[in-house]
Parts: structure tokens; sequence; C-alpha cells
């Protein structure tokens, strides 16, 4: 394909402008997001056909090198998918290994008669559905207490591990006092470390664990930051008290 001389330095002066733009506009916004996690930008985009405002937002996230391998990595990998399904009952009677017994047998027979009834359409192949466990707790079930790689937790950027050489001692002494660890669900099959720092530091970093036991939890941002305060704060005070003994 061939352009005349006019349409060509069109196209050339297209092209420069776009990637002076681009680059601009790159440096810009890598200016704004410097020594923070995240930025978001809303654009205007004018209103529709039915007057509502129409707003596009963006966010930039600042990744450090080491978690993006760990997405990444995550991304490779299969991973086995555990339904958490919570169901409650005020009136129900009876010993509880009785009634988990016939809840497990009546779940499974019922996954397998839907799968039987969709045939290929069963696209969550509810004949390969596995129980578990099944187990009748007393209380309100407030997360879930799973099993996971470390290199699915990802630690917020700006956290900081200030223990002295005695308060880690004392941490790998007695980390089960510590745990479980706890997270929140993030993008791509990964979690967010919200608790635990310093333990899941111990653990990782001095006991080589490759798997760590996490409650996780649907946290806000806000909600996030609150209890990531109060556990830190729990934990210092925790750690010297065993100190003293």
């Amino acid at each position: 394909m061939s352009y005349g001389y006019d349409e060509f330095e069109s196209k050339l002066g297209q092209f420069i402008y776009t990637m002076v733009m681009y680059e601009r506009l790159r440096e810009y916004l890598l200016e704004k997001l410097r020594g923070k996690d995240r930025l978001s930008v809303r654009i205007n985009l004018g209103t529709d056909k039915s007057g509502n405002q129409v707003l596009m937002d963006v966010v930039l996230t600042a990744v450090k090198p080491q978690l993006f391998a760990q997405q990444v990595e995550a991304q490779k990998r299969k991973t086995r998918k555990n339904l958490v399904l919570v169901l409650s009952n005020e009136d129900v009677a009876g010993e509880k290994h009785q009634i988990e017994a016939e809840m497990e047998k009546l779940i499974v027979e019922s996954l397998k008669w839907w799968h039987g009834y969709f045939g290929e359409r069963d696209k969550l192949k509810l004949d390969s559905w596995r129980c578990e466990r099944a187990e009748v707790l007393e209380g309100d079930v407030v997360g879930s207490v799973v099993e996971i790689p470390v290199n699915r937790i990802l630690v917020p950027p700006g956290l900081l591990i200030s223990e002295k050489d005695e308060e880690r001692e004392v941490l790998t002494q007695f980390v089960d006092l510590f745990t479980p660890v706890v997270v929140r669900p993030a993008e791509s099959d990964m979690y967010e470390l919200v608790g635990g720092l310093r333990p899941f530091d111990v653990m990782v970093n001095k006991l080589g664990y490759d798997r760590v036991r996490a409650l996780v939890m649907n946290l806000s941002d806000e909600e996030a930051a609150s209890m990531r305060a109060e556990l830190e704060e729990k934990t210092g005070k925790l750690v010297k008290t065993l100190l003293k003994t």
C-alpha cells in the first residue's frame, strides 16, 4: 500500500503527534502516581440519550515486580476450587454428626441428579464435586479458614517490618499463636494480606513455609485498614507479654 507525498506526510505527522502525546501523558501519569500505590482518574464522557452523565473511571496501580511475577504465575497455575456455602437453621434439632452426615449425603446426591438433568449443559461439572468436610457450628460464621500458597498472597506496598531480633525469635517459637493470618480476596485469584504481617514474614522468610493458614474475609479498604491496625497492635502486645515470661 502506497501514499502520495501529501498523504504520507499527513500520516507521519499524525503518528509522531500521537507518540509524543502518549509519552507526555505517560510521564504525567507516572509523576502523579509517584509515592502512591493507586491513583484513580475520572473522565467525563458527557451525557447519553437519556440525559445521564457518563463517567469513565480509570485506576492506575503500582505493582512491585515480584508481586507482578506472583500474579502471572498464579494465572498460569490451575487451582482447586472450594465452594463455601453457609446454611443456617434455628429450628432443626439432633446430634451434630447425624445432621452433618445426612446433609452431606443429600447435597452430593442432589448434585449428581442435577448433573444428569443438565447433561452436556452442565458447565459446573456437578457430578465431580466432592464433599471435603461437613461441619455443624454453633454461632455465626464470619469468614473461612483455608490453607493458601504464599505466592498467592500479596503484601500491600508500604508495610514495614520493624520488630527487634528478640521479638522475631518469639514469633518464631510461638508462631502458631499468631495464626491464621487474615487476608481478603484480590484480583486474579490472589489474596491481599490484611492482618499478620510479622507472623507471615517469619513463616515465609525464616521458617520457609510455602503455605499458610489464613482467614479469608470480604472487607472494604476502610475495614481492611482498621482491622490491620487492630491486629498489629494485638500482635505487638502479645509479643511483649511473651518476652516477659
